[in-house]
């Protein structure tokens, strides 16, 4: 301290001199101007200079799309009230939901100069952090000295909510285990906001006004992208292919893009083509995308796992053991062995983890690499064969089930073992039954090839033919061909070659159909080899039904009235009424063609009347044989007869959500229309026709 620059003495008459209250010489830390002290002199510390908290990390650099979900977050911001702004984002782990936290944040961070707080609120073991602890770095952060800072949590969370009241802060709650964890440390400003990432949903949260965002996997090319701002424009555009394989196989998942995307460039001198190899063995793609334990696509599953309660860690598992992804209450009842309701229960419990996604009412679906790491858990498991078998069952009972309500007049092939299974509701309805078809094709084609691995041939054969009335309604010829293909491959390795002809007879007529017509030929050929060996004459005569739709098809209309007319003979005999009917459908096309009219007539008046009078309804083939007695009618003139046949049959179509015969029926009607001199009547029917096709594409 510098000294003032007089002495100070007391005068002769004992009073004390005038202060003199200059300073002399330099002057270095604290100085004291005074006039007369009496007592000591006591220094303590200076205050610590206040520091406003800047806790969030930086953005991160690799940012790709997300347009959906900042647009939400934007309008929320707009929405904020008398209190902080909340959104809760949720998404299942790896999907980049802290990202997009810090991303947003980062261009909004200068709305809230009062400080931006960030707290990870899941340990390392899944157990969630006290609050208490959160509240107290807070209050640090804040400004309080750590001795004014209360010990229990209620004096805690008062006191934050009274620092909190004046300012405007930015708060990121990471990793939140529940609404109760995060509520606690909001801050009590409507000008701040919050944000809570999770991969549970925090309803209590949403309940109380948070705004909830989902946040989705990245699309193809959002993930593409992500993994070119990585590894380069010149290495993706290299090996494009691979690149678009690469990104498929980690699911969108940015966790896993960002984790093969390192590998890409920590080994620069090996291929793409690499790395997609060692990605699609599921045994070891996990372990490929799992570097180290904050970039480990497994660790983020094996927590979210270590969570559940036993019975929802065992549907978990029969989860991944079901070849296919989508999952409904049923399948898991039958798979586990549970009560439809429990599973339903249980289903609900897993979306809360986050392991598993509502894609509507009753339908759910786990990310592909979720289904990849229960797939894995469940597999070393004693009872996985049986869960495997149950899964199975469910799925070919169903699907049988279904297949018969959409048509009923088709037989259905014995099952040696049929299991009863409860069905999710209206499947007894036509349009529901469809739907349901339509949705679970590409599950069943993949519960086929698991039924052609582990050697249960049976259930790959009756899956094939139950898919069929979805094929025939809505012509998916390339699917149909894979689904007809492998239920033949089992029935040939199973030793059934009446089995394997009728899958033969259905790829010679899809081939025939796509116009593939020396596949359809071979198949065909090769179905009459083995007929006539095994004297199977109503198999031979329905391979020259094949042979007679091929030369129609091959426009050699002659040649294909003479196979149907061969196989009539037969079918008349030995068939049964609905196959007779089927055939002389199609004779009477060809007749048609042939310039054959009044026979084609008479034909197909014979098919409608068999078809119409089955004991179980076929309405569809019926409706298939009026069309072309319709077109037969206007060859012969009688538009009126022909008129009246088409509108009923495309009512009919209509019904059974049948497009492609209903657009070809549009154009009968354009060329009714245009027999009767109508031009306006024909252009509408023909762009109905069109719009109806163009829809399917």
């Amino acid at each position: 301290m510098a000294r003032s620059g007089a002495d100070h003495h007391d005068q002769p008459d004992g009073r004390p001199a005038a202060a003199d209250n200059r300073v002399v010489g330099a002057v270095g830390g604290t100085v004291i101007q005074a006039g007369n002290i009496h007592g000591g002199i006591y220094f303590g510390n200076p205050p610590a200079a206040s520091v406003v908290p800047r806790q969030l990390n930086p953005p991160p650099p690799n940012f790709v799309d997300r347009h959906r979900e900042l647009t939400e977050l934007a309008t929320a911001l707009a929405g904020s009230g008398s209190n902080p702004t909340v959104v809760v984002m949720r998404g299942v782990g790896g999907v980049g939901k802290t990202a997009l936290a810090l991303r947003w944040l980062g261009m909004i961070g200068d709305r809230y100069p009062d400080g931006h707080l960030f707290a990870e609120l899941t340990q390392a073991s899944g157990a969630p952090v006290p609050v208490e602890d959160v509240l107290g770095r807070f209050l640090r952060a804040l400004g309080v000295p750590t001795e004014s800072i209360p010990a229990t949590l209620v004096e805690r969370t008062t006191l934050y909510r009274s620092v909190t009241a004046g300012s405007r802060l930015a708060v990121l709650l990471d990793d939140v285990t529940s609404a109760a964890q995060a509520r606690v440390l909001l801050p009590t400003s409507p000008d701040s906001v919050v944000v809570a990432t999770s991969r549970r949903p925090l309803i209590a949260l949403v309940a109380t006004g948070a705004v909830a965002v989902r946040v989705e996997p990245l699309p193809p090319d959002g993930a593409l992208r992500l993994l070119t701002s990585f590894i380069g424009e010149d290495r993706v555009a290299t090996d494009r292919g691979n690149a678009e394989l690469l990104v498929r196989l980690c699911g969108g998942l940015p966790i896993a893009l960002c984790v093969a995307a390192a590998l890409v460039v920590a080994r620069p001198r090996r291929s793409l083509a690499n790395l997609v190899e060692r990605l699609r063995d599921e045994h070891r793609r996990l372990d490929v995308l799992s570097i180290e334990e904050d970039y480990s696509v497994r660790a983020t599953f094996d927590l979210a796992y270590r969570e559940l309660p036993a019975p929802t860690a065992a549907a978990y598992r029969a989860i991944g053991l079901s070849p296919g992804g989508l999952v409904r209450p049923e399948l898991l009842a039958h798979a586990t062995g549970t009560p439809v309701d429990a599973a339903a229960d249980t289903i609900e419990e897993l979306v809360d983890a986050g392991l598993v996604d509502e894609l509507d009412e009753g339908w759910y679906r786990p990310h592909n690499l979720v289904h990849v790491h229960a797939k894995a858990l469940a597999t070393g498991c004693d009872d996985a064969t049986a869960v495997l078998r149950r899964v199975v069952d469910w799925y070919v009972s169903a699907t049988r089930l279904v297949s018969h309500t959409v048509m009923p007049a088709r037989q259905v092939p014995e099952w040696t073992d049929e299991v009863e299974v409860t069905l999710p509701p209206r499947l007894t309805e036509y349009a529901p039954a469809l739907d349901w078809l339509d949705r679970v094709r590409d599950d069943v084609v993949l519960v086929m090839r698991s039924c052609l691995e582990q050697g249960w041939h049976e259930s790959v054969y009756l899956l094939g033919y139950a898919l069929q009335p979805l094929f025939v309604l809505d012509k998916q010829l390339v699917a149909a061909i894979e689904v007809c293909d492998l239920a033949r491959r089992a029935a040939a390795v199973a030793g059934e070659p009446e089995r394997e002809a009728k899958m033969r007879k259905r790829l010679a007529r899809l081939f025939t159909r796509i116009g593939q017509y020396d596949s359809a030929e071979r198949e065909i050929r090769a179905t009459i080899l083995a007929a006539e060996a095994r004297s199977d004459v109503s198999e031979v005569a329905s391979a020259h039904k094949s042979l007679g739709l091929l030369a129609h098809a091959r426009e050699s209309y002659d040649t294909a009235v003479a196979e149907f007319e061969t196989a009539l003979a037969t079918m008349r005999t030995t068939g049964p009424a609905r196959a007779v009917g089927l055939l002389l459908t199609e004779l009477g096309s060809s007749e048609i063609a042939a310039g054959q009219p009044e026979s084609a007539v008479d034909h197909l008046t014979e098919a409608r009347e068999l078809l119409a009078t089955l004991d179980k309804s076929d309405e569809y083939n019926t409706a298939r044989a009026d069309r072309e007695l319709a077109r037969a009618h206007m060859a012969t003139g009688d538009l009126d007869t022909a008129g009246d046949l088409l509108r009923s049959t495309l009512a009919v179509f209509e019904r059974h959500q049948a497009r492609h015969e209903a657009a070809d029926t549009h154009r009968a009607l354009a060329e009714l229309s245009r027999r009767a001199g109508d031009p306006e009547e024909e252009r509408r029917h023909n762009e109905r026709a069109a719009a109806i096709l163009e829809g399917l594409s």
